[in-house]
């Protein structure tokens, strides 16, 4: 029941250049909140594309889908099924796998990218990945080490899978990152950034809550002593950039690079006076004042950030930001007002995921565009938005994706 969680964000710099002598990336987050301006699609690309899903009795999309934007396929997948789309057209391309008890079946339908072998991976329970290529066809599986558990977010390279343990617990503090081969036989690991927080037991919880913050989930505890602890959920800490492999840890306001078997850093969150230190982590005073760095989607020429302010509140709020690589730009706005189109005048562009190619996707189901569409009808003028017109209310969602700058 009890998921213990470490809380610790590293002190950022305040300087005001964009990096060091060291050269080490600064992303000035302290003045875009001080300075909040409306964030634009054109922050984020030159372009967008309408891209609504075909609709076959093969390809009916359940609730909540979530969405993965790989470099000529869209996935989209919801707790029983996965499905394969061409990003170009729409067109339905092939259901993934499915589950069951059956040998090639999986236990859970959120798939994870192979960028190396070219094929998404689903976890079998206790450990085993399924491994299915772009065409939907088995490829056999892969073994997921299990000491002392399972990781919970995995990225792959030439030499070997690296997994991540979200949640620290007493257990197994000693590390972070497991390196494997196919076989799951351990080949090495790091250990954590984080120090361990004091251990508790059930019996020192007073409450507990689930909360959904921008594209985070949360699990919040409130101890008898008026401490409090906080586990992130389904957010990736592990990513690629170019050749590179990213590593954030959770509540750590630094990115680092992984050179062979140590962690260097390279960017950094400057939060400034909204820094949330270590010696705080449990504690609930002063929450208005602290940020929490959550979601990264880095591309060659933006960083897409999500912050949250005021974590164990009642009413915490949610920032989106942009860093601009080339202009050293750091840019803020709160996350409900989305990203506005001036491109091309659509709803709210939302971030809900990226790809390698630098391009960002969201997804929106029929009726909230037919919505839109009524109070807008002069939309279906703009050639840009004709793809809006083959809508109905049976269609499956329609997917919205930036071409990135030059």
């Amino acid at each position: 029941m009890y998921a213990v969680c470490t809380i610790c964000l590293m002190a950022a710099c305040t300087e005001s250049q964009h990096f060091t002598t060291e050269g080490l990336c600064l992303v000035d987050v302290a003045s875009a909140m001080e300075n909040q301006t409306e964030l634009k699609i054109s922050d984020l690309g030159n372009d967008v594309c309408y891209i609504p899903l075909e609709t076959t009795d093969s390809c009916l999309i359940g609730n909540d889908p979530k969405l993965l934007l790989l470099d000529k396929h869209i996935v989209v997948y919801t707790r029983k099924d996965c499905f394969l789309f061409n990003k170009t057209n729409g067109k339905f391309i092939s259901k993934v796998g499915y589950g069951g008890d059956s040998p090639e079946a999986y236990s859970d339908a959120k798939p994870i990218y192979n960028d190396v072998e070219k094929m998404l991976c689903f976890k079998r329970e206790p450990n085993i990945f399924q491994r299915y290529d772009l065409q939907g066809k088995y490829q056999g599986k892969m073994m997921i080490p299990t000491h002392p558990v399972v990781p919970n977010d995995f990225i792959f390279t030439d030499s070997f899978a690296i997994g991540h343990y979200n949640s620290i617990g007493q257990e197994f503090s000693s590390r972070s990152l497991v390196f494997f081969n196919t076989r799951g036989e351990q080949k090495d690991t790091l250990s954590s950034l984080l120090p361990v927080l004091p251990e508790k037991h059930i019996g020192d919880v007073k409450r507990f809550s689930v909360r959904k913050q921008g594209l985070t989930n949360f699990v919040l505890v409130e101890f008898k002593d008026d401490s409090y602890s906080a586990n992130i959920t389904d957010l990736s800490f592990l990513w690629k950039q170019g050749s590179k492999v990213r590593f954030k840890e959770a509540f750590i306001d630094t990115i680092y690079t992984l050179e062979r078997n140590r962690l260097v850093p390279d960017i950094a969150f400057s939060t400034g006076k909204w820094h949330w230190g270590a010696e705080a982590r449990t504690d609930s005073k002063d929450n208005h004042n602290r940020l929490l760095m959550t979601t990264v989607f880095e591309t060659n020429l933006t960083l897409f950030f999500q912050s949250v302010r005021e974590v164990y509140s009642d009413q915490p709020e949610t920032y989106n930001g942009v860093y601009d690589r080339k202009a050293g730009t750091t840019r803020m706005y709160p996350e409900k007002a989305g990203f506005i189109d001036d491109l091309n005048g659509f709803m709210a562009f939302c971030p809900q995921t990226y790809n390698s190619l630098g391009e960002y996707g969201m997804m929106k189901s029929s009726n909230e565009v037919l919505i839109w569409l009524e109070e807008h009808p002069e939309a279906v003028q703009n050639k840009k938005l004709s793809a809006l017109k083959k809508l109905n209310e049976d269609s499956n969602p329609m997917v919205v994706i930036t071409v990135p700058r030059e």
